[in-house]
């Protein structure tokens, strides 16, 4: 019997970094794909606009859109690397300093990334009760708001998923 909770803890364990690998994968596919929506209604609206005198009807409402997606996707994406920018204000000598300090750090990373996830739903959910929608191409406001509720959710979940693995280095 104790060897089968071993098994199924240790199952777990294998599972969860699956689980996050995916969700970068997803997350840097989705980035991707979003980089590349934009190059090429960029370059198709250029080419529109000044070799047919005929822009693209909503291009840059969609950009907007585009580049809103794109900051709050790639933030947890720079968190799952550890790629995102940090001042040490404080150079700790011992290794208990170091791990206190890389706690405090994330867990400012975790209350951030909370409240906007929170703050965002909130907003998300007004957008939807107005019936909010972009000027030229009446794409509903509410889903953005979604969309960056739900990376900022996920780069809480990171944070908190390296404060819990701090702790227990």
């Amino acid at each position: 019997m104790k060897n089968e909770t071993a098994n199924v803890s240790g199952e777990t364990q294998r599972q969860a970094p699956t689980a996050w690998r995916t969700l970068e994968k997803a997350l840097g596919l989705g980035v991707t794909g979003i980089l590349t929506a934009m190059m090429i209604l960029t370059g198709a609206d250029v080419v529109a606009r000044y070799a047919l005198n005929a822009p693209i009807k909503g291009a840059f409402e969609m950009i907007e859109i585009l580049l809103v997606c794109l900051v709050f996707l790639a933030m947890p994406l720079a968190m799952f690397s550890n790629a995102h920018v940090e001042v040490e204000l404080w150079e700790p000598k011992s290794t208990l300093g170091n791990r206190i300090r890389i706690v405090l750090g994330r867990t400012a990373e975790f209350l951030v990334f909370g409240c906007l996830a929170w703050q965002l739903a909130e907003h998300a959910e007004r957008l939807a009760r107005y019936g909010s929608v972009s000027n030229s191409l009446n794409i509903p406001l509410n889903i953005i708001a979604w969309v960056a509720a739900t990376a900022c959710a996920i780069g809480a979940a990171i944070a908190l998923s390296q404060i819990v693995k701090s702790l227990r280095a």
